[in-house]
């Protein structure tokens, strides 16, 4: 084979490769939208990890529809939608697509711990990833991701409507008012530290007369 067309097709596949795009279908709570659409990514990594990076305020959803939260009866279908990320308090995975060959997800040690998060809008119980050497409360004071990846997920609205389950949502960590572990207390809370006594200086203590409960004499 001559070497131009070699080259030629070397650079068509690198072209194909570099074209490549993974398409996931998200859904997104804000406090008064549920929000559906194509979510395409230029690499493959998990969602969390992709609005964890904080590249972009604005993520762009195609074929997406846009409702009032838990009315979805009257969504509105639009072909292309901009989503504020610091507006939502959840995004769902809805499909996914397989992974290319050869990728590996990091997989730190972790446990899965059953816990309870409450928001402004929901109440969730879910599968909380914790670290197997950190107790959770050290975790969670130490957390700096913008969304906390959970898994077994059900959502109770607070303000009316059908429960939901999701196999997978990322939570907005700044959007939680309040959270328990469930069937596991949290142990080695941080304890705050006791208020050091204050010596007064022995000269204002001789000055200061005793409070002996009895009213000073009126002056005659």
């Amino acid at each position: 084979m001559p070497r131009r067309a070699a080259f030629n097709i070397q650079h068509s596949t690198f072209n194909i490769h570099m074209s490549d795009t993974f398409s996931f279908k998200i859904e997104v709570f804000t406090d008064a939208l549920q929000i559906l659409g194509s979510y395409d990514l230029p690499l493959y990594r998990r969602v969390s990890d992709a609005i964890n990076s904080r590249l972009h305020r604005f993520v762009t959803l195609r074929d997406a529809s846009v409702a009032p939260i838990w009315k979805p009866q009257q969504s509105q279908r639009v072909p292309q939608l901009m989503v504020d990320l610091t507006s939502a308090l959840l995004v769902a995975v809805i499909e996914e697509p397989p992974s290319p060959p050869g990728f590996v997800a990091p997989a730190p040690l972790r446990d899965t711990q059953p816990m309870m998060f409450f928001t402004s809008a929901f109440a969730m119980r879910a599968d909380f990833y914790k670290r197997t050497d950190m107790e959770l409360v050290a975790m969670l004071g130490e957390m700096t991701d913008d969304f906390i990846p959970l898994s077994n997920v059900s959502v109770f609205p607070l303000h009316g409507g059908a429960a939901l389950s999701r196999g997978f949502v990322c939570l907005n960590r700044t959007s939680i008012q309040a959270l328990f572990a469930v069937g596991a207390p949290i142990t080695n809370a941080p304890v705050p530290a006791p208020v050091a006594d204050v010596d007064l200086d022995p000269d204002l203590a001789e000055e200061t007369p005793a409070d002996d409960g009895e009213a000073p004499p009126p002056d005659a």
